[in-house]
């Protein structure tokens, strides 16, 4: 059972950037454009999301917002070092810990991957797991993506162990959800409608 649901509005960029996340964003591709380094910053984005996977300590003290400034700067230095960042990037992303918005973070790296792909005329599309998925099952993802989507596509991956297997591809107007999370709820909903249980 695989469920398509639709997003409203989620496709207009103009829409998506009258958000601060949206206007952070939207400064960042600004400036990436400018300095030639868009697909860098897109993979410092990736970078860091694995570092963070891999080192979520790191990631909690980097984020906590009773640390002072000037420690968690320092902190973002040297991650930025360590991971060999763009100088835009580690700009950005000092000038988001510096207003303490990391509560953004998350929003404005999908929005900079939708602008990213709209200026590429493409289409941002994640595919999420439970797991991390292996090359093999990644090749079949794809070849299903090339199948759902006429346009060529930037896919990125992440893992949710929240849905529990299968996967959700995701892109900016479009979901579609093969999880067994999806399943067990239409499954709940059908149980409830019909008074079952």
């Amino acid at each position: 059972m695989i469920v398509r649901l639709r997003l409203v509005d989620i496709n207009n960029l103009t829409v998506l950037c009258t958000s601060v996340p949206g206007r952070y964003a939207l400064a960042l591709f600004n400036e990436g454009k400018r300095s030639g380094c868009l697909d860098e910053i897109f993979d410092n984005f990736q970078r860091l999301e694995t570092f963070f996977d891999d080192n979520p300590q790191i990631k909690k003290l980097l984020m906590n917002r009773c640390i002072d400034y000037k420690d968690v700067d320092e902190g973002w230095l040297a991650v930025s070092s360590h991971l060999s960042f763009c100088p835009v990037f580690v700009s950005f992303v000092r000038q988001v810990g510096q207003n303490r918005r990391f509560d953004i973070f998350e929003r404005i790296k999908y929005i900079y991957r939708v602008a990213i792909a709209k200026y590429k005329d493409k289409r941002s599309v994640t595919v999420i797991s439970a797991v991390e998925l292996l090359p093999e099952q990644k090749d079949v993802a794809e070849k299903i993506i090339s199948k759902l989507f006429s346009k060529k596509t930037i896919i990125t991956y992440g893992v949710d162990p929240s849905v529990l297997g299968g996967i959700r591809i995701v892109s900016e107007e479009t979901i579609y959800d093969a999880t067994v999370y999806a399943q067990l709820k239409q499954i709940t909903k059908y149980l409830k409608s019909e008074k079952i249980g």
